[in-house]
């Protein structure tokens, strides 16, 4: 599938060798290996090679413009106009030289072979089109013959294989009361445990379920769906698309059953009173809760579809996921109680045992200059709309039959450091063939301050590959030295993706104040993450915590009766190793 543009003085072609993945979907963090082929018509002083790969989003939305006018008749009328507004991003953009040849005699033809190390945190291609717009992530590889005679293909990215570490969610248990056409009906006591709320796309998530009904309404179904939201702009306009991914129903178990009017009558009154009866009913019905949640008794899989986009929060483009758990009363005019649990959608975890892109033995045929980076072709223009091949999976072209006897150069090995990952977004007007250059600006050197690290997190296509960098950075050090307890949590809440705020937490907590990481900074991160993440983040932090022993007691001050419950072994655990290093 690759292009093969001819001119008077020659002809390019690249070849992406096939990676060893489904799909033919290339794996961030692995290596894009191929060769671009070089055939001189013309005897020619000079051949030189040059490439650059990038990665874009890039968006359009459609809208309505009206405006007003006065007819020949003096009346006031309005037209409605249908207008587009595009916008793209930057995401990745990698600049090589492959080499050149000297005194090039016609018929002659060259191969010049790169190995280029992709980012790991580079977001999966994807594309998606609703009322007229569309959002879309690609990646194009582009060669030219000293700014001309230029020829891309395109490639699909994978994002990285998800971490092995799960990252459960186990809603507390929630009382909901019951209403019928303005009547309490009751209660019902429900709650919820997803094994792994990073789930790969094509794979199975696990969710159990428990609900106690202490209503009078009878329990007609309860249900689990998975949703997907994306969300892009452009401009000051913007564009949504909603779909369901899957659902499954649970089994009904006897805890479902209703209860008669008189039973609901006597346990209002018990409530109403707080009786010791009520109080050891209400731990009853907890411990019954907990316990069958974890027993594994009304438990579904439910199969995430491989078409399903990963999650992602870009600067133009946003995708979410969410799981919802639905309890559907008998009857009419009742509110149907419902659980919310976000989800990340990401490339399987299996995905990284894959063995890594083909890393071919390539003969060395030729002297060729010692390649330096060179800077691109400017006026990149982005189609709109995107032209189906765009659209369609890309797949790895095949060498040209004909160049078998091509000289073959010296590889050229890129790493990931070479890449700048990340941009600034612009935007502008276009109704079908109207197009903008890109402009691609040199990267200035940031000042180290806590206000620019909140600034990079924001626009970071991976925050957490931005604070480890910095980390890394001795001029950055003071800025982490100084860190308050405030600046700690403000650092975590810009993270966007909130799967992400514990281990930002816990790679920070170690460099904060020269190690001395206290209770203080621990409370401060739990009241700004969401309260599902409460727990995780306790568990990431808790180990770096010096003042634990002393001051353990104003954390789980903190914390709600069911975390602490769930913190318990953590706490033990952290409270055991200050121990013994106080110990030695």
């Amino acid at each position: 599938m690759g292009n093969s543009p001819s001119s008077s003085n020659g002809t390019l072609s690249i070849v992406l060798d096939s990676p060893q993945t489904p799909n033919s979907n290339f794996i961030a963090g692995r290596t894009l290996t191929g060769s671009v082929y070089a055939q001189a018509t013309n005897n020619i002083n000079q051949v030189r090679v040059e490439a650059y790969i990038t990665g874009k989003e890039r968006t359009r939305v459609r809208y309505t413009e009206t405006t007003s006018y006065t007819d020949s008749n003096g009346n006031r009328r309005t037209r409605h106009h249908t207008r587009y507004r595009n916008a793209e991003r930057s995401i990745y953009r990698v600049n090589v030289n492959l080499g050149q040849v000297e005194n090039v005699q016609a018929g002659s033809q060259f191969r010049f072979p790169f190995q280029i190390e992709l980012p790991h945190d580079l977001p999966s291609s994807m594309y998606i089109a609703r009322n007229g717009g569309y959002s879309l992530i690609n990646y194009k590889f582009k060669a030219h013959v000293g700014g001309h005679h230029k020829v891309e293909q395109l490639f699909n990215v994978m994002s990285a294989p998800l971490s092995m570490q799960p990252v459960a969610n186990l809603v507390p248990p929630i009382v909901r009361d019951i209403q019928s056409c303005c009547f309490n009906m009751g209660n019902i006591t429900m709650s919820a445990r997803i094994a792994n709320t990073r789930i790969g796309r094509g794979e199975t998530a696990i969710i159990d379920f428990a609900c106690k009904n202490r209503s009078r309404q009878r329990i007609t179904s309860v249900t689990v769906d998975i949703k997907q939201e994306v969300r892009w702009t452009a401009g000051y306009h913007n564009e949504y698309a909603k779909d369901a991914l899957a659902r499954r129903l649970f089994n009904r178990t006897e805890r479902w059953g209703e209860m008669s009017k008189e039973e609901v009558k006597a346990e209002q009154q018990s409530r109403q009173k707080n009786t010791d009866s009520h109080r050891d009913r209400k731990q009853q019905t907890l411990q019954t809760i907990h316990k069958a949640v974890f027993d594994g008794e009304n438990r579904v899989l439910l199969n995430v579809p491989a078409s399903a986009l990963q999650t992602y929060n870009g600067a133009l483009v946003q995708v979410s996921h969410r799981m919802k758990i639905k309890i559907t009363f008998d009857g009419t005019c009742i509110d149907h109680p419902t659980i919310t649990v976000p989800i990340y959608l990401g490339t399987p975890t299996s995905y990284g045992a894959q063995i890594a892109s083909p890393q071919p033995s390539i003969p060395v045929a030729t002297a060729i200059a010692t390649p330096t980076p060179s800077a691109p072709p400017m006026g990149v223009k982005p189609s709109a709309p995107p032209s189906e091949a765009e659209i369609d999976l890309a797949a790895p072209s095949a060498p040209p039959a004909e160049w078998a006897a091509a000289v073959t150069s010296a590889p050229v090995v890129v790493g990931h450091a070479a890449a700048v990952v990340g941009g600034n977004a612009n935007d502008f007007d276009g109704d079908g063939g109207a197009a903008q250059a890109s402009v691609f600006l040199p990267v200035a050197e940031v000042v180290p301050s806590h206000g620019n690290l909140i600034n990079e997190i924001k626009v970071a296509v991976s925050p957490s590959d931005t604070v480890k960098k910095r980390l890394n950075d001795k001029k950055w050090a003071q800025v982490f030295n100084a860190m308050t307890p405030m600046e700690y949590s403000s650092v975590i809440k810009a993270v966007a993706i909130e799967f992400d705020q514990p281990d930002i937490a816990a790679l920070i907590a170690p460099s904060v104040r020269g190690g001395n990481f206290t209770h203080e900074y621990v409370i401060s991160a739990i009241r700004v993450v969401s309260d599902w993440l409460r727990t995780p983040t306790i568990t990431k932090i808790l180990p770096f915590c010096k003042d634990l022993h002393a001051n353990a007691g104003k954390i789980k001050a903190e914390l709600t009766d069911w975390e602490k419950v769930c913190t318990e072994r953590d706490f033990e655990q952290a409270l055991a190793v200050h121990g013994q290093e106080s110990m030695a």
